[in-house]
């Protein structure tokens, strides 16, 4: 009887389950990234680095971040876009084969491609309902790879906002310092340096910061010198100009110069230029692109104590029927520059500005926004300058607005477009020449951006292949959100009606390898499943599939549910004492669990002097330092652990 009443028990709840919508829970990075090395129109593939994880059926995003043309020489007009070529196109696909890393697209391509210009395919995760139940963000874009910086979801239903999605500083890089030292690069006080370009390295006074990424590559010997690059800011020329802010929907702000000098010493007239704007190339129905926030230019460096460019917004687009608001915010915003060996990070103390990101870019295709809805890609604040310093340097320019584009006629009364220039930097209040405090010495704030309406996606002229996949399957997924692993599946119809006689659940962690977890009996007049799988004593990412069997004993198989399990980076600090401390002060890190650390003093010019390995294990890790060999000096010491950093600064004082 006891067995009877479990069996009786067991199909209740699996009827019940119809009674609940098929809502899924997810936080983290939702989506995979894909480097295309190869387009191959008449065949309507994409070749990429690696398939492993692409199956077939799976919704796919294909988008080109660059391969702009711009004007190359060394007057104003460096970095104006000549021609747009095909940077900025993407579009939406379903994969219909798969062969080896060629992966073959069901829908005509939409738009021609260059993997010159640095091509992604992304994997699209589509819900019937979906609830962001924590913050979901994206995989930084890599200049190297070209990929990453993107978030997209798609739902037959509503995407429900209780979290955060936030892409701030994942789009283009800004521009990286580059400390020129005196000597050998003495500047003059009667050698302005005015170009527009420099190559790395420099020879003489001849310097000048890197400039931001933007929707064209990097000309070889060209990559820095105060002119933009398309959308990224252009870095400050020599001696300690700011950088120009990044651009997207609108342009990115000039840098500030050096002021206030002497007629002796050196002098900084020519910051870096803003990066353009790019409302005239996208955002339209007709010229349908999409770009990521460029970013700013690099201050000018000499003393070890400049700031780089900020980063430039990432791209966040949402498809459903409703996106409704919970509480969760969509962030696409260009960032502020930051040095960690500073006093303060994100002020420059001697030397130029870095140049605040651009805003990225937001769509919100949706028949309908319920609740309220932030929607943020402000560009990035440019840098402060000459912090703690009797010096007036060049602050950073502000970074241009993005933009948010959502569906229908007008922006929906329901979302907050958020869109403004990044304000430009001042010199610092922490500077001692009372004259120039708070001065912009030029600097500009970015333009503003836009929130618009109309969003339309790129229409395919139609289907160049079938999807084999099967017609009995409503959907299939696996939540992580619960104690278990929730694996459910819906059929279109009953299984009388299709002759499946049983399903059985398979897992994998490298998704080639399959183990079978459960086996279940089809069950008259039912279309909805579900089971909870455990998943114990695994770590890492798991895969599941489902398998079901025909009467005649042949085997059908779902696409592949990927459930993303890695561990964030752990949550540490640290103190230093005493501070002033002597020579073995007591470093004590305060850890979320066990793991390496590295823990690294910096001199004021950014050296570093020492470097120490930390084994640390949960709560409080007490470890003393020798630090017998600096002399009497102010010394930063930063703590990495798992890619998170934490930055202090101390005085080592001499003997009593």
């Amino acid at each position: 009887m006891k067995a009877c009443a479990r069996i009786v028990l067991l199909l209740t709840l699996l009827i019940a389950v119809c009674h609940f919508s098929n809502g899924q829970s997810v936080s983290g990075i939702v989506n995979s990234y894909y480097q295309v090395t190869a387009v191959n129109s008449g065949a309507n593939t994409v070749t990429v680095d690696n398939a492993a994880g692409l199956t077939v059926g799976q919704r796919v995003l294909i988008h080109q971040a660059k391969g702009a043309a711009i004007t190359a020489t060394n007057t104003s007009t460096f970095g104006d876009i000549t021609a747009l070529n095909n940077a900025g196109g993407y579009e939406f696909n379903t994969i219909c084969t798969i062969s080896g890393n060629d992966v073959r697209l069901r829908d005509q391509f939409v738009n021609a491609y260059s993997v010159a210009g640095q091509v992604q395919l992304v994997s699209i995760p589509s819900y019937s309902d979906v609830v962001i139940a924590g913050a979901v963000t994206a995989s930084p874009w890599d200049p190297a790879t070209g990929k990453g910086g993107i978030v997209v979801l798609e739902a037959s239903g509503t995407i429900t906002l209780n979290a955060d999605i936030d892409v701030s500083g994942l789009g283009f890089q800004g521009g990286a310092l580059v400390n020129y030292p005196t000597p050998t690069y003495d500047c003059s006080p009667l050698d302005n340096v005015t170009n527009f370009f420099l190559p790395m390295p420099a020879s003489g006074n001849i310097t000048g910061g890197r400039k931001g990424e933007g929707i064209t590559g990097y000309i070889l010997n060209a990559e820095y010198g105060r002119g933009k690059l398309a959308n990224g800011g252009g870095g400050g020329n020599n001696a300690n100009t700011g950088g120009g802010g990044g651009g997207n929907y609108g342009a990115g702000g000039i840098g500030g110069k050096r002021a206030g000098e002497s007629i002796t010493s050196c002098h900084g007239p020519y910051p870096g230029v803003g990066g353009c704007s790019l409302s005239s190339y996208g955002y339209t129905t007709g010229a349908n692109r999409i770009f990521f926030g460029g970013g700013g230019g690099s201050g000018h460096e000499n003393n070890g104590v400049g700031t780089p460019g900020g980063n430039g917004g990432g791209i966040i687009i949402l498809s459903a029927a409703t996106i409704a608001g919970g509480g969760g915010r969509l962030l696409a915003s260009g960032i502020a520059s930051v040095n960690p060996t500073n006093n303060d990070p994100y002020q420059a103390e001697g030397d130029g500005g870095g140049g605040g990101g651009g805003g990225g870019a937001i769509i919100l295709n949706a028949a309908a926004i319920t609740g309220a809805v932030t929607a943020e890609a402000k560009g990035g604040r440019g840098s402060d300058a000459s912090n703690r310093v009797n010096d007036c340097t060049g602050p950073g320019g502000g970074g241009g607005g993005g933009l948010v584009w959502t569906a229908g006629t007008g922006v929906p009364a329901s979302v907050t477009a958020v869109v403004n220039g990044g304000s430009n930097g001042i010199v610092s209040l922490g500077n001692t020449k009372v004259a120039c405090q708070g001065l912009a010495n030029g600097a500009l704030p970015g333009g503003a951006g836009l929130g618009k309406s109309s969003y339309t996606p790129p229409v395919s002229a139609g289907p160049t292949c079938v999807v084999l996949a099967s017609s009995e399957l409503r959907y299939f997924t696996a939540d992580p959100s619960g104690p278990g692993i929730v694996v459910s599946w819906a059929l279109y119809s009953p299984a009388p009606a299709t002759d499946i006689r049983s399903f059985i659940i398979q897992r994998s962690v490298d998704q080639s390898h399959f183990t079978e977890v459960a086996s279940l009996p089809a069950k008259e007049d039912l279309i909805l499943y579900r089971y909870i799988d455990a998943a114990e004593n695994m770590d890492g990412d798991v895969y599941y599939r489902l398998v079901w069997q025909h009467g005649q004993g042949d085997l059908t198989y779902s696409q592949i549910a990927a459930v993303k399990r890695r561990a964030p980076p752990a949550s540490f600090s640290f103190r230093l004492q005493p501070n002033p401390v002597t020579d073995r002060p007591l470093l004590t890190v305060m850890s979320e669990r066990d793991g390496s650390a590295v823990a690294k003093v910096y001199n004021a010019q950014g050296g570093t002097l020492l470097t120490f390995a930390l084994v640390l294990h949960k709560g409080a890790n007490s470890i003393p330092l020798s630090l017998h060999t600096l002399a009497p000096a102010t010394y930063f010491l930063v703590v990495e652990m798992e890619g998170r950093r934490q930055v202090g600064s101390f005085i080592k004082r001499g003997q009593l």
